[in-house]
């Protein structure tokens, strides 16, 4: 049996990475492996575009059936950053009502993956970032990127800023990788390992079938557990991955 931390944060090199699809995928693989695990979303911003929301797409994917307010405390109608926008929703973000429905669920779950808003030094409040969120609820991180070109800088950043706030890597997931690769996405892969030093965990396929917004889970339920390796409960193999890109 894999050793599995109480709590797991899910950051991104960026926003639109795919966070919420692999929060998504990465606890039905734990599910599976027979984990009890919850997700929270501490704040979700957009509200007002309508759609499925975030945490929604996650409770569809692995079938669960909390309460919003369970789960994601903070819900605000403009696509910000939630400090920006509860500013004008006219609400001030209460740090510790969200830890609070972090350890209400780690009381009877064996654990709970957070999944941040955007990347690391995005504010919750004034001088409170989610990278300030991860350290005080102890977790390490699982950093979400995608394939392509550019990938490098932002991946590269995000685990020194990680580091220099005293942060834990827990490992890199890469999201949306196609299934005909150009040159970027044939050598980032193995760019990323030699200059980050930090694990890849997973690598999840690209899915046209896949949409958050329109709460489309494609065939994401299919490919989780092949999509992770064996640290997170899945089969994915990293050594012969890279070996099928050269």
């Amino acid at each position: 049996m894999f050793h599995l931390p109480k709590g797991i944060f899910v950051t991104g090199t960026d926003t639109g990475v795919g966070k919420t699809v692999v929060s998504a995928a990465l606890a039905l693989t734990l599910k599976q492996s027979g984990n009890k695990v919850a997700v929270m979303k501490p704040v979700q911003t957009g509200t007002d575009l309508g759609g499925c929301l975030d945490i929604e797409f996650v409770h569809s994917v692995i079938e669960a059936s909390y309460s919003l307010d369970e789960v994601c405390p903070y819900r605000f109608p403009h696509p910000l950053a939630p400090l920006v926008a509860a500013n004008i929703a006219g609400e001030k973000i209460d740090l510790e009502r969200i830890k609070s429905c972090f350890y209400n669920l780690s009381s009877i779950h064996d654990t709970v993956i957070v999944e941040g808003a955007g990347g690391l030094l995005v504010p919750i409040t004034d001088a409170y970032l989610m990278s300030d969120l991860a350290f005080n609820l102890g977790l390490s991180l699982i950093i979400v990127t995608r394939p392509g070109l550019g990938t490098l800088n932002h991946m590269l950043l995000t685990v020194e800023s990680a580091k220099a706030r005293g942060l834990k890597v827990m490992g890199i997931v890469i999201n949306q990788f196609p299934s005909h690769p150009g040159l970027a996405e044939r050598t980032n892969p193995e760019l990323i390992l030699k200059m980050t030093g930090e694990p890849i965990l997973g690598i999840l396929p690209f899915d046209l079938g896949i949409c958050v917004e329109e709460g489309r889970i494609g065939k994401l339920r299919e490919i989780a557990s092949a999509s992770f390796t064996s640290e997170l409960g899945g089969s994915f193999n990293v050594e012969e991955f890279l070996s099928k890109l050269k």
